[in-house]
């Protein structure tokens, strides 16, 4: 009986955590499963908050209110708590710097590396949708994803590259390979079918003008 407590003691200390599906954006840090009402309280001491239009559960984290347009985090609530959290580690567009874009990932996936471990799986997807199309690699960690995803768009939706970490209650409790919802159009055009959650997105800053913010 004991070998056996023995055995199953060294097994649980080699499982990844799962369930520490944490991270970092400036100071604070930030957890699926956290309250609404704490995490919203925290962020507004400490960042500008912008509430996704059409989407009442979903905010853009910035800097400040004049950068507005370039959110840093992006996060979710499912039922009061924290669904998943977005870190954006960089966003490129026109006359993109290969070193910058190089740097933006290598300090994405030492992040994942640091909470997760080194072992990662890596997946591919391709997507059109409303006149743009959408590569991306997933770097898929045990309880996290880094994900690098291009848009190669029409005139309105452009080109640009993001890199981004994530953190998803779904991810925690197994590997995926879903395009999150970030990746799915582009967010100038409003449409509501199909939300984003891009940096870029040109209207999360009227919709702030409008409503005050959050």
């Amino acid at each position: 009986m004991k070998n056996y407590c023995f055995i199953g003691l060294i097994l649980i200390s080699f499982i990844p955590s799962v369930l520490a599906a944490d991270l970092k954006i400036g100071s604070l840090i930030l957890s699926t499963g956290m309250e609404q009402a704490d995490i919203m309280e925290d962020l507004r001491s400490h960042f500008h908050i912008v509430r996704v239009p059409g989407a009442k559960s979903m905010f853009f984290v910035s800097q400040d209110k004049d950068d507005s347009t370039r959110p840093i985090a992006s996060l979710a609530f499912e039922n009061g708590r924290v669904s998943w959290i977005e870190r954006n580690w960089g966003t490129f567009s026109g006359r993109i710097s290969p070193v910058e874009v190089t740097k933006a990932l290598l300090s994405a996936i030492e992040s994942a590396k640091t909470s997760s471990g080194s072992s990662a799986v890596i997946n591919t997807s391709v997507k059109n949708s409303h006149g743009a199309e959408f590569k991306s690699v997933h770097f898929i960690f045990p309880d996290r994803k880094v994900i690098v995803v291009t848009t190669n768009g029409d005139t309105d939706r452009g080109h640009y590259v993001r890199i981004y970490e994530r953190v998803d209650n779904n991810d925690a409790q197994h590997y995926g390979d879903q395009l999150s919802p970030a990746l799915l159009c582009n967010p100038i055009c409003p449409d509501m079918e199909i939300l984003s959650l891009d940096p870029l997105v040109e209207h999360s800053q009227t919709d702030n003008q409008q409503n005050g913010g959050y």
